[in-house]
């Protein structure tokens, strides 16, 4: 299940309704924001994913004269997590007007232009996923010989058979998934698995990838490697 954010202005949040509903149907867990300024919105932000930063960023833009809410939301996710948290994939609701100021690609993946229609949404959000973490039809996520169901929540074996994970060891082969080629220090993935409330120490972290390699097939615990005085992460291949 991805988290997406959802940033709309406080008089138009009921324009989003319908993307929200879908977006809910299709699976995603969903959490609308005005993101105002100020400790506050830090704080509110941490809450809305049990502490854990969203993976999308969806930005109704349609009322704003350019992108800088788009830009104010990334700035608060940075203070949030720090500046080597992995940036959300950022979909905006964009008009024609948007498309004439020189600055809108350096900060949206992709955008929708009205009218804003569900399905395009959820395609636009399946493409992204599929071109930038090589899930496969938007629902599905293959690391070696263990397939990641990301709507259903569970993990499979070639002989399809389920991986008895926990749902936070579930977690962070999740995150450790998205983020092939990337290693976090320990720290860092309390802050992006456990989320930044967690009162827990850093040996959590030892502990669960400990358990999570006893419970994968060879082939896929060979990826799950520990580099030292970097932290841990799945090789590529």
């Amino acid at each position: 299940m991805l988290n997406v954010l959802v940033l709309a202005p406080h008089d138009r949040t009921g324009s989003a309704e319908g993307l929200i509903y879908a977006l809910r149907e299709a699976g995603y867990a969903v959490t609308p924001s005005s993101l105002d300024s100020g400790a506050a919105a830090v704080e509110s932000l941490c809450r809305a994913f049990g502490g854990r930063p969203p993976d999308v960023l969806l930005a109704d833009l349609s009322a704003a004269p350019d992108c800088l809410p788009l830009r104010h939301a990334s700035r608060l996710i940075q203070h949030a997590w720090g500046e080597d948290a992995p940036p959300p994939t950022r979909l905006a609701l964009l008009t024609p007007k948007h498309l004439t100021q020189p600055d809108w690609p350096a900060y949206t993946d992709d955008f929708l232009l009205p009218p804003y229609s569900p399905s395009e949404l959820l395609a636009r959000l399946s493409g992204l996923a599929f071109r930038k973490r090589h899930v496969l039809g938007g629902e599905t996520l293959q690391i070696a010989d263990l397939t990641l169901d990301l709507a259903g929540g569970c993990v499979r074996g070639t002989d399809s058979r389920l991986l008895p994970l926990t749902p936070r060891e579930y977690d962070l082969l999740r995150f450790l998934s998205l983020h092939r080629g990337k290693f976090f220090a320990r720290d860092r993935l309390l802050d992006m698995v456990w989320g930044v409330d967690f009162e827990g120490g850093e040996r959590t972290v030892d502990i669960h990838v400990r358990r999570l390699r006893a419970k994968m097939p060879p082939q896929t615990a060979a990826l799950l490697e520990t580099r030292r005085g970097i932290g841990y992460g799945l090789r590529s291949l």
